[in-house]
């Protein structure tokens, strides 16, 4: 296995929820106003085939894409609705997996994000979902 360094400027994140203390450690980098959150894989990620097991990678994601939308509703409480996720290539221990997403719509009460994993410039994961806005 060999590690990818953690990029520069991502710190680590942590949650109110101890869920995502399970999961990590993840990190984020702030990028004006706009966050992109990414973890470094490792053999506790991985699944029997040696391979970053989905559940971790939609898990990553559906946290992700969260805390995206929660800052771009000023931190009003929200929730998955769906999320729709096709997985496109593996990846493995050692690599550093990273978000994109896009806010495509947003409404009084729902949320409409696209968004993708990356390990450097190859994608893994493609996903829609739908958040709503529970509120403060």
């Amino acid at each position: 296995m060999t590690l990818s360094p953690i990029p520069e400027g991502f710190r680590p994140f942590t949650s109110r929820g101890r869920y995502t203390e399970k999961i990590g450690p993840l990190y984020y980098r702030e990028e004006g106003d706009s966050f992109t959150y990414g973890f470094l894989a490792d053999e506790g990620h991985a699944n029997a085939n040696g391979i970053v097991h989905g559940g971790m990678l939609i898990s990553f994601l559906d946290e992700a894409l969260g805390q995206i939308i929660w800052r771009s509703v000023d931190r009003q409480r929200c929730a998955t609705i769906s999320l729709n996720c096709d997985f496109v290539a593996s990846a493995k221990p050692g690599d550093w997996i990273e978000t994109r997403a896009t806010i495509s719509k947003r409404g009084l009460a729902v949320v409409f994000i696209r968004g993708e994993l990356v390990v450097g410039d190859r994608t893994i994961l493609i996903a829609d979902g739908i958040w709503k806005i529970i509120g403060k």
